[in-house]
C-alpha cells in the first residue's frame, strides 16, 4: 500500500472514530438537551460514512470500491437534513411535522436514484477508476440528479449557518463564541465539497468525510468548553435585556449559564467569568439569598440597592425538553417595592381616622387583640380608660374639625404622659 494512502486512511480511521465518539459522548451526557439528538445522529451518519469511505480507499478492484460507495450512501444523503435539524432545535424552534417529513423526501430519491443508477445514469453518468493514481480510485462523472444532491446539501448547511448567526445578536459573549465555532464547523464541508467536485483534491480523493470529521471537532470544542447544547438557546427566547426583571438561568447541575442586565443590580459579581460557575460559590457572601436559591422556592428578598431598600419577589420556573424532562431553570427577581410600599400605606391608612388623621377604632382593636395575646402567654395586668366629652359636637361645629382634632390630640397625649412607662393600648377613642 503506498504511503500516502496509508496516511490518509489513517487520517479517515481517525475522523470516524471521532464522530463515534462524540456520537456516543451526546448520549450519555446531553441526550435531553435541545438539538442533541439530531447531533448524535449526525455523528452516528458521519462516522458510518466515514469507515465505508476508508474500506472504499483500501478496495482493490472497482467492484469492492462500488459496494463500499452504496454503504456510504445508505448515511450521506440524510447528514445534511440532521444537521439542519440540529440547528433549528438547537435555537428553541420547532417545525411542523409535513416540513420535517419533507426535508427526507430528496434524500430517499438520492439513494434511489444511486442504487439504480445502472439503468438511468441520472446519478452518475459514468464510473470507472482513474489511470493517473498510484492506488484504486474511482472516478465518477455526476449526472443531474448529483448536482441537485448536492445544491440540496449545500441549502441545507447554508440555511443552518444562517439560522445560527441571526442569534449572534441577542447573545452573551460565551455562546457567541459557541456560535461562532458551530458556524466555522459548517463551512469546512461546503469547502471540502467545492474541491472534490471541481476536482481539485490529490487524485480525486474525497475529502468530505474528514472534512465532516473537522466540523464535529468545531462542535465538539462547543460542546465540552462551551457548553453546547445547554439550557441557554431556549431560555434566550424568553429572556430579553430590556426586561427589568432581573433573570438568572442555571443549568440542571446548578452552574449559571446566562442572565440579564437587571440581575447585576441583585448580584454585582455576575460577570463573563462567572458564566459556568456554581451559583452557590457565587453567592457566598449572601447566606439569605444563597438559602433561596438552594430552597427554589417561591419568596421575598429584600437588599438595599445604592442605600435604597428595594424588594423583590423571587420564582422559579423549570425548562423542560419535548421529552418533558428538567434541563435547567429560569429565576425571576421581580421588583415588587412599589406594591410593597403601598400596601404599608394602606395598612397605615387603615388605621387613620380620614378627617383628623388620629389613630381609628381598628387600630386600637388590633392593638388590643395583641396585647392580650402578650399578656395571656406572660402575664400581667391591663387597665382601660375612657373620656367622654359631652358635647364635643358642638367644638367641631362651632370652631370646626380641624379645632376639634387638634383638641382630641391634646387629650391622648396628655393620658401617655401621665400613664407612661406603664403597659397601655396607647391612646383612646370615641
Amino acid at each position: 500500500m503506498p504511503r500516502e494512502l496509508s496516511i490518509y486512511l489513517l487520517v479517515v480511521i481517525l475522523a470516524g472514530a471521532l464522530s463515534l465518539f462524540l456520537c456516543l459522548f451526546a448520549l450519555l451526557k446531553v441526550k435531553d438537551a435541545p438539538g442533541a439528538k439530531p447531533y448524535s445522529i449526525v455523528t452516528l451518519l458521519s462516522s458510518i460514512f466515514t469507515f465505508s469511505y476508508a474500506f472504499e480507499l483500501s478496495s482493490t478492484s472497482l467492484e469492492q470500491i462500488l459496494f463500499w460507495l452504496r454503504v456510504e450512501y445508505m448515511a450521506l444523503p440524510f447528514i445534511p437534513v440532521f444537521l439542519l435539524l440540529m440547528c433549528i432545535e438547537y435555537i428553541g424552534h420547532r417545525i411542523k411535522k409535513v416540513w420535517k417529513y419533507a426535508l427526507f423526501i430528496i434524500p430517499f430519491i438520492t439513494i434511489f436514484m444511486h442504487y439504480t443508477n445502472d439503468s438511468h445514469h441520472f446519478y452518475y453518468k459514468s464510473m470507472g477508476l482513474r489511470g493517473d493514481s498510484p492506488f484504486p480510485i474511482i472516478k465518477l462523472v455526476g449526472g443531474p440528479w448529483f448536482y441537485v444532491h448536492s445544491l440540496f446539501l449545500f441549502l441545507c448547511v447554508m440555511i443552518s449557518i444562517i439560522i445560527l448567526l441571526r442569534q449572534l445578536k441577542n447573545s452573551s459573549f460565551r455562546f457567541r463564541m459557541q456560535i461562532s465555532m458551530m458556524v466555522a464547523g459548517l463551512l469546512i464541508p461546503i469547502l471540502a465539497n467545492y474541491y472534490y467536485i471541481n476536482g481539485l483534491s490529490s487524485y480525486g480523493i474525497d475529502f468530505g468525510p474528514v472534512s465532516m470529521s473537522i466540523t464535529f471537532i468545531f462542535h465538539g470544542a462547543a460542546l465540552l468548553t462551551f457548553q453546547m447544547f445547554n439550557v441557554a438557546p431556549i431560555a434566550r427566547d424568553t429572556v430579553f435585556e430590556s426586561m427589568k426583571e432581573g433573570v438568572i438561568v442555571l443549568n440542571q447541575q446548578g452552574l449559571i449559564v446566562d442572565y440579564n442586565h437587571g440581575m447585576r443590580k441583585v448580584i454585582p459579581l455576575l460577570d463573563k467569568h462567572t458564566i459556568g460557575k456554581s451559583i452557590t460559590s457565587v453567592l457566598n457572601g449572601n447566606h439569605h439569598l444563597r438559602e433561596i436559591i438552594y430552597l427554589q422556592q417561591d419568596s421575598d428578598f429584600t437588599c438595599s440597592i445604592n442605600g435604597d431598600m428595594v424588594h423583590y419577589h423571587i420564582g422559579f420556573s423549570p425548562v423542560f425538553n419535548k421529552s418533558n424532562l428538567p434541563i435547567g431553570q429560569i429565576i425571576t427577581f421581580a421588583d415588587v417595592t412599589e406594591r410593597v410600599l403601598m400596601l404599608e400605606k394602606l395598612k397605615q391608612l387603615a388605621s387613620l381616622d380620614g378627617l383628623t388623621q388620629i389613630l381609628n377604632r381598628t387600630f386600637f382593636i388590633k392593638k388590643s387583640e395583641i396585647l392580650f395575646d402578650a399578656l395571656s402567654r406572660e402575664g400581667g395586668s391591663v387597665s382601660v380608660i375612657m373620656f367622654d366629652i359631652d358635647h364635643f359636637k358642638n367644638v367641631n361645629d362651632t370652631f370646626g374639625h380641624e379645632a376639634g382634632g387638634c383638641c382630641h390630640n391634646a387629650c391622648c397625649k396628655y393620658c401617655k404622659r401621665i400613664y407612661s412607662g406603664r403597659r397601655s393600648i396607647g391612646a383612646l377613642w370615641w
